[in-house]
């Protein structure tokens, strides 16, 4: 095999897949200067230093597909020389198909003379270029249509596109007297072809649907009134009948316009269309639910606030809390961020009798709550998805509106500098929720009013304790000073007395007064402990009358608590009363009460009330809570209801149940407690 290459006067090389040289005959050393001794096993490309206009990794990444390159490359001889090489390169397979090595010819061009050498290099980079090219290129002779419109002109005919307007048979001619002169790879893939001579040396009829044959017409228009391109975008077949959406370019080079060839550039739009009618399609389904949707909508320009904020806050932390963005950098943005659309039940929202008054500086919508955009921007700046919000609007008619606020901070639209802020109308809900407040207080003070009369023993009991004891200090004061020489020690601790059993009359009575006045809750730093302790004095004389043990167990831990005294003590006292009449209806011989203070969780205290009754009936146990609901002949039903919503009122619950014994019912509150800081800490 090496004699025989030997004889061929060409360079001829061999070299396996991975480049290193296995054939090197005898013309190869003339034309490199390299014995086969030291070219074989080396590598080609860098034993010669090939450099070519493409990179070479490039081009032998086409030959598994190709099969075959030609072309011209640079390559250093032995001595040093520059040489200029045309070669040819061709893949072998083995029997299975399997890439096995490459066999390169190749021919020293570098003594051709400069214009040659021009005319080659013009040559290949066309070559180059036409295949290179991303888009489908078409090489047509157009010299027999040439002749078709000399023949019009011979006629007379001078207005060619109203005669192929009248004649549309003379352009499906036309299309059949061109000839495809050649293609690149891209239009052999893009027409539906598997190899180039099924659309080489045919005419072009075919790829132009009836709907698209103007398009040749235009162009026959244009080449006829010199000019150099026509473009435009339509519609052809590829070769299966499937069409396709293209930008369609017809040139006439000057060198080709000699011979009557243009080249024809097509590059496949389909999807660009496809994705144009999905966008159109979307901002149709979007517009569709901005105007349809019955949240207000508007969407806003945040190129200003954007810039502003990259501008103060771009390598800085987030701000820790709302406070530390100025206000007045806020208002600076709302003077500066524009509406840019509202959808109609914004208009409505807002006053708006026609679009165009909305698309304002936001500023106006925001006159008396500015903080709610601050809040928005701290969001932003901590990378929060969105922020949502009940706060007030400013109308443009200058109402205020009741709105629950929301905005996303989608990438995408914050990229684009706009997006889209909601309000919901809650007005009539707020104005209902004012409304169940005032019934919740007046409910309250319902149940205030009517356990007065339950309390009413034990509180006349209470107020005669003081009064009778202010009567017997008075009496022995009397006695005392009516002595023949008065024990002034005495009657001065008797008026002690007097005095202290006076203020606890006033403060038994305040309370009483408290409890019937219809008054907002007065919350304060109370002593848990000594709270309940205080309620269960109320019933004092109810626990003797009626020969009830009482168990009170205080908490040793932190005790103190945010609340309203009177309030906590009505919860106390009527759950305490209520086990002592269902013990009492139910003769339970020796009638137990408990009430205990424990801490629960890391910051809550728990007041158990327990007897030891009949227990609740799981039948209405359920309902115990229920405004109106009772299983009491003369009760009301409203006692355990205003129970709970002091108790939640305070940011605690209520729950009730049996006792895990099964012996009596048991009530349980919680309240928040007040960590008590040291003086200092």
């Amino acid at each position: 095999m090496d004699d025989i290459a030997d004889l061929i006067t060409e360079s001829l090389i061999v070299r396996d897949m991975q480049g290193r040289i296995t054939l090197w005959n005898r013309a190869s050393e003339r034309l490199y200067g390299w014995p086969p001794a030291q070219a074989l096993g080396r590598s080609l490309h860098m034993l010669l230093a090939t450099r070519h206009l493409f990179p070479m990794a490039d081009i032998e990444a086409r030959l598994p597909v190709a099969g075959t390159w030609v072309g011209e490359v640079a390559r250093h001889a032995a001595d040093g020389r520059e040489l200029s090489v045309e070669v040819r390169w061709t893949l072998r397979r083995d029997a299975a198909g399997v890439p096995v090595d490459i066999v390169e010819t190749g021919r020293d061009i570098s003594a051709l003379s400069l214009l040659e050498q021009e005319t080659r290099l013009a040559a290949h980079r066309y070559r180059n270029l036409f295949q290179a090219m991303a888009a489908a290129f078409w090489e047509m002779d157009f010299s027999r249509v040439r002749l078709m419109i000399g023949d019009l002109m011979a006629a007379g005919i001078t207005d060619f596109p109203r005669h192929m307007a009248e004649n549309p048979d003379w352009i499906v001619e036309a299309m059949r007297a061109v000839r495809v002169v050649d293609v690149n790879d891209k239009a052999v893939s893009l027409f539906g072809a598997t190899r180039r001579e099924e659309i080489v040396g045919g005419h072009v009829a075919w790829c132009f649907p009836p709907q698209s044959r103007q398009v040749f017409a235009q162009s026959l228009i244009a080449a006829a009134r010199r000019q150099d391109r026509y473009a435009t975008e339509t519609t052809l077949t590829r070769l299966d009948g499937q069409p396709i959406d293209v930008l369609f370019t017809v040139c006439w080079p000057e060198e080709h316009k000699g011979r009557g060839h243009v080249l024809v550039g097509v590059i496949d739009i389909t999807e660009r269309r496809r994705a144009e009618e999905e966008t159109r399609r979307s901002e149709r389904r979007y517009r569709e639910l901005f105007d349809q949707m019955p949240v207000a909508l508007g969407q806003l320009d945040l190129r200003y606030m954007n810039g502003q904020l990259a501008a103060l806050y771009g390598d800085r932390p987030p701000p820790r809390s709302e406070a530390d963005i100025d206000l007045d950098f806020i208002r600076d943005i709302l003077r500066n961020t524009p509406v840019i659309e509202v959808n109609p039940r914004a208009q409505q929202l807002f006053r708006a009798a026609r679009r165009e008054e909305m698309l304002v500086p936001i500023e106006c919508f925001w006159r008396t709550r500015p903080e709610t955009v601050r809040r928005t921007v701290l969001a932003r700046l901590r990378g929060e998805p969105g922020y949502s919000e009940e706060t007030k609007v400013d109308a443009l008619d200058g109402a205020q509106i009741d709105v629950l606020y929301t905005v996303a901070f989608p990438p995408s639209s914050l990229e684009r500098g706009t997006n889209i802020v909601a309000f919901v109308d809650i007005g009539d809900r707020v104005a209902a929720l004012a409304k169940v407040e005032q019934m919740q207080a007046e409910l309250a003070h319902a149940g205030r009013v009517a356990m007065l009369g339950e309390m009413a023993a034990s509180i006349a009991h209470e107020v005669n304790q003081p009064l009778a004891a202010i009567a017997a200090s008075g009496a022995a004061c009397l006695r005392w000073l009516g002595r023949t020489e008065p024990d002034l020690g005495e009657v001065r601790d008797l008026a002690g007395r007097v005095v202290a059993d006076a203020q606890r009359a006033a403060g038994i009575i305040a309370r009483v007064r408290d409890m019937a006045a219809n008054r907002r809750a007065d919350h304060v730093r109370v002593n848990l402990n000594e709270l309940v302790e205080e309620a269960t004095h109320f019933l004092r004389h109810e626990f003797q009358a009626r020969q009830v043990e009482l168990r009170f167990s205080p908490t040793p831990g932190p005790v103190l608590v945010s609340a309203d005294r009177i309030q906590v003590q009505q919860v106390v006292v009527n759950l305490a009363v209520n086990a002592l009449q269902a013990m009492a209806e139910a003769g339970t011989p020796v009638p137990r009460l408990s009430i205990a203070i424990n801490p629960v969780g890391p910051d809550g205290l728990c007041v158990t009330v327990e007897d030891n009754g009949p227990g609740l009936d799981p039948a209405t146990a359920p309902r115990l809570f229920e405004s109106f609901f009772t299983t009491k002949r003369e009760g009301l039903g409203i006692g355990l209801a205003v129970c709970r919503s002091i108790v939640e009122a305070h940011g605690g619950r209520m729950e009730a149940g049996n006792r895990a014994d099964g012996g009596g019912a048991r009530f349980w509150f919680t309240l928040p407690c007040l960590i008590d800081t040291p003086a200092g800490g």
